[in-house]
């Protein structure tokens, strides 16, 4: 016991001065506030899961905002509950549309309210953006902690799709500057400064793409997802500290990414180094709008038997208990062929087992 508790102090010590070199050595590590935008459909539980254990990983202080499209559900309520993290779970008004385009725009407006939340309640910590369906790198929360203002990871889109493998070649021999890497993240120059941005290459996909929600077709990203930005809450606190170049949250007008929030880009400071470190990943995967599941995805009534197991203790198979009284008489005659056995030992052999058996008493 000694020796785990000397390794866990070994490895605190270890975290805690890994985590004073990300934050340039200062003050305590900052509160990560998660963003996640949801609504109850087929995949939602699944999605939820790995997002949930990702956050439950999180080696920090953690205030996880679900905004559930449609209003507050008891089914969202609960399964976010047993997260045991804290959470502020507050419905919007509006039920998510069933096609892409509106559903991007829905996600954006819903996004906005939780950051309105974080105003209003001055929450304090770095603002990430997590969306259900996505995949985070433990990285990630160790990246964001060293944000002055507004961060910019490199996110991963998995958007390809096998019948476009052939498309995607010809677009890469005849369109000058296109990339076939999927990213978006920030470009850096020789002296790792922001310099641009990457972004994922969208035209080969525009004519297959999916339209509404369940199409068996490429889902598309926007051209600037959230998923690849961090902001500092107090950059949408209405303090007068507050940086020139940031809007107002109610001035901005339309937003649809944290970019639009700011009047000069040159701010944006590029993390996973410099964007070459892929810390999430964006992917949109969703069952038909028609499919069914059960609520909650908790089986009840027990499910019904539509092939029977091939063990099944049909109703005229005899007692184990008859075939249990049949054993003794094989054990009866072992029994009967030992003792014969002894009876044909030499007087040496008995008198050699007296006295092992004497010597074993003495020994005690």
């Amino acid at each position: 016991m000694r020796a785990h508790s000397l390794i866990d102090r070994v490895q605190r010590e270890q975290r805690a001065q890994y985590e004073s070199s990300v934050r340039g050595g200062g003050g305590p590590p900052r509160r990560v506030i998660a963003v996640t935008p949801t609504y109850v459909r087929t995949f939602q539980t699944l999605h939820l899961t790995g997002l949930t254990h990702s956050l439950m990983l999180a080696p920090y202080d953690l205030t996880w905002i679900v905004v559930e499209a449609g209003g507050k559900t008891e089914e969202t309520a609960n399964f976010i509950a047993s997260s045991g993290l804290e959470t502020i779970h507050v419905g919007y008004d509006e039920r998510m549309p069933s096609d892409w385009e509106g559903r991007h725009r829905m996600e954006a407006a819903m996004r906005l309210h939780a950051l309105r939340l974080v105003r209003e309640k001055k929450l304090d910590g770095i603002v990430v953006f997590t969306d259900d369906s996505n995949m985070h790198s433990m990285e990630l929360f160790d990246e964001i902690q060293s944000v002055k203002w507004v961060g910019a990871i490199a996110i991963g889109i998995l958007a390809h799709s096998v019948n476009l493998e052939a498309d995607l070649a010809k677009e890469e021999n005849k369109e000058e500057g296109f990339s076939p890497i999927p990213i978006q993240g920030p470009a850096c120059n020789s002296s790792n400064q922001l310099a641009g941005w990457h972004t994922f290459n969208s035209l080969p996909y525009m004519e297959k793409s999916a339209q509404y929600v369940g199409d068996r077709a490429t889902v598309l990203p926007r051209k600037v997802e959230w998923a690849g930005f961090v902001i500092n809450s107090r950059l949408v606190w209405k303090e007068e500290d507050r940086p020139e170049w940031v809007r107002d949250l109610d001035e901005a007008g339309e937003i649809g990414s944290p970019l639009d929030l700011l009047n000069d880009e040159s701010f944006v400071e590029p993390l996973g180094n410099c964007g070459r470190k892929v810390l999430a990943w964006w992917l949109r995967v969703e069952a038909r709008g028609d499919s069914k599941f059960p609520r909650g995805w908790v089986i009840n009534p027990p499910l019904e038997i539509t092939v029977p197991a091939k063990r099944t203790p049909w109703p005229d198979a005899p007692p184990e208990s008859d075939n249990a009284e049949k054993r003794p008489s094989k054990g009866g005659r072992t029994s009967r062929s030992r003792q014969g056995s002894r009876g044909t030992l030499t007087k040496e052999s008995q008198d050699s087992e007296v006295t092992g058996t004497g010597s074993n008493v003495e020994e005690r």
